[in-house]
């Protein structure tokens, strides 16, 4: 399923661009599902609460803080979605490079126009999703895990529970050694504490005693293990914010 964001203050550009996707959707078979906002505030928010979107649409000319600074906002979140300006007004476009927009359209889009620059980004996505594991679970089946939606892996005595994006729990029986054996071909991973995983990827901050994730959680780190933790997780938001 690819999360979409559509951010705009007019009603009718809303409309517009929520038939756009209905339309894609229908042409390539693609399962997506539309999150409305009518101003950058509200988008943020959601963002903080743990959403997360592939895919962002933002208006430019918005009241309050304009559709450039809410991009600030979102990099500066760490949040990992492809932005994509659609505007009437083209004075922004070099702004837009600064906050790593996939693209810049001006009003009003065609739908040619529009569909190209989905198809460019789902290509993208797909190109960084391929990575993915295979687990026996305790239901007694083979399960296909894509990394980037594992948010951390748990384990008690020797089951292993991984939580993932989506919020499904997945077990497997299997000790902490196997397990990290299994993420060592995956980096973005980081172990806090000897039964657990996290992907840094959903990390929001990180205290003396717990890591805090994006949705609230709290996974909690050993004392001695503080200083590395913060410097690799540092490290990994400095390079996922700017090296890119």
């Amino acid at each position: 399923m690819i999360h979409i964001a559509i951010c705009d203050d007019s009603k009718q550009e809303r409309q517009i661009l929520a038939a756009l996707f209905k339309r894609y959707q229908e042409l390539h078979a693609t399962p997506l599902q539309i999150h409305i906002f009518q101003n950058g505030f509200s988008l943020l928010d959601a963002i903080d609460q743990g959403k997360r979107f592939d895919i962002t649409i933002l208006d430019i000319l918005m009241p309050g803080e304009n559709g450039i600074e809410i991009a600030r906002n979102i990099r500066a979140s760490g949040a990992d979605t492809e932005i994509i300006f659609l505007t009437s007004s083209p004075e922004y476009a070099v702004d837009s490079y600064e906050v790593k927009a996939q693209n810049y359209l001006l009003k009003p889009v065609t739908e040619e126009k529009f569909f190209a620059s989905i198809d460019s980004i789902l290509a993208e996505l797909d190109e960084k999703d391929t990575a993915s594991f295979i687990i026996y679970t305790t239901e007694k089946q083979y399960s296909r895990i894509r990394v980037s939606s594992l948010v951390y892996g748990e384990v008690t005595h020797r089951t292993i529970t991984l939580h993932l994006a989506d919020q499904t729990m997945i077990s497997a029986v299997m000790t902490f050694t196997e397990f990290q054996d299994i993420l060592k071909a995956y980096p973005g991973f980081i172990y806090p504490h000897r039964s657990y995983a996290v992907n840094m990827n959903y990390i929001q901050y990180v205290t003396k005693s717990d890591i805090i994730l994006t949705d609230g959680q709290k996974i909690p780190l050993s004392r001695n293990n503080y200083m590395k933790i913060s410097e690799q997780f540092l490290n990994f938001a400095y390079t996922n914010s700017f090296g890119k």
